[in-house]
């Protein structure tokens, strides 16, 4: 049941509420190579708007698509200014550089947050940013004093930003301060061949740990249909999910190169704890 009616106030007022709400891509790739030991994020194949379902998406409540972006410091010492949504926040050398940037986000991340951009700290050295795709391509890094600078690109192609993740958005939300449960269902096509293991792993952006174990899929010689279901959820304000989101990540370990094409899909149901007003 998506639907209920609260009467309230003593003219009789009739508002919905609804227990869960719904976010689904589908498209039809054209065939992808991975070699044998790549891994490939499946998000990279779907533009977050074009390739929307509008059947499996309810109007009151979707899931973003985002984008991400990868700031790698160098140098030994000095400041340098990162430079985001036109602004600089300046970057102090501090022992080494996963210091340096462990500092630097715990200094900006709330001020960051607050106008739209997530930061976290990604470990030795690395800030990874989830915001709007001109938001990401515009962040910049210019050294101050001494040798303190970076390098950005994306963490998964190498280029600019790229829809890579999927951000539960939380904050000011109707559901804020409920737990989510999400029941997520990942399809796809692996060309048949020579009986393979893969593994499919539900990941978090912010440090692209595992959550759970890795599920292994399987290549035939008669079916390329693959389907997969996760089951998880958000806890709080503070959940990797609200401060990174996550993402599906494909991992060839088969001892030989797959193709992945034709019809690939997500479907992210949500719930949430009470039944709930938008």
């Amino acid at each position: 049941m998506g639907t209920l009616y609260e009467v309230s106030g003593t003219t009789g007022n009739i508002s919905s509420i609804r227990n869960y709400g719904s976010t689904q891509w589908n498209k039809a790739i054209a065939s992808t190579a991975i070699a044998n030991g790549d891994d490939y994020n499946l998000s990279l194949q779907f533009d977050p708007v074009a390739d929307k379902v509008a059947d499996g998406t309810t109007t009151y409540d979707e899931m973003p698509l985002s984008y991400g972006i990868d700031l790698d410091l160098t140098g030994t010492s000095g400041t340098a200014n990162i430079n985001v949504d036109s602004v600089n926040y300046l970057a102090t050398f501090d022992t080494d550089l996963a210091t340096t940037a462990s500092a630097w986000v715990a200094a900006n991340k709330v001020t960051l947050k607050a106008l739209g951009v997530n930061v976290n700290d990604y470990g030795s050295g690395k800030i990874r940013f989830c915001a709007t795709e001109a938001v990401c391509n515009a962040i910049t890094i210019s050294n101050v004093t001494g040798n303190l600078a970076g390098s950005l690109a994306n963490g998964f192609t190498g280029g600019t930003a790229a829809p890579d993740h999927f951000l539960q958005p939380y904050a000011g939300k109707a559901y804020e301060n409920q737990r989510i449960q999400y029941n997520i269902r990942v399809n796809l096509n692996i060309d048949t061949g020579s009986t393979q293991t893969l593994r499919l792993g539900l990941r978090r952006f912010k440090n692209d740990s595992l959550i759970g174990s890795t599920i292994p899929l399987t290549r035939n010689q008669d079916d390329t249909g693959q389907q997969v279901v996760f089951i998880t959820y958000t806890a709080n304000a503070d959940d990797p999910f609200v401060d990174g989101g996550f993402y599906f990540l494909l991992e060839n370990d088969s001892g030989g190169a797959i193709d992945i094409d034709g019809k690939t899909g997500f479907l992210i149901q949500y719930y949430y704890q009470y039944p709930t007003h938008f």
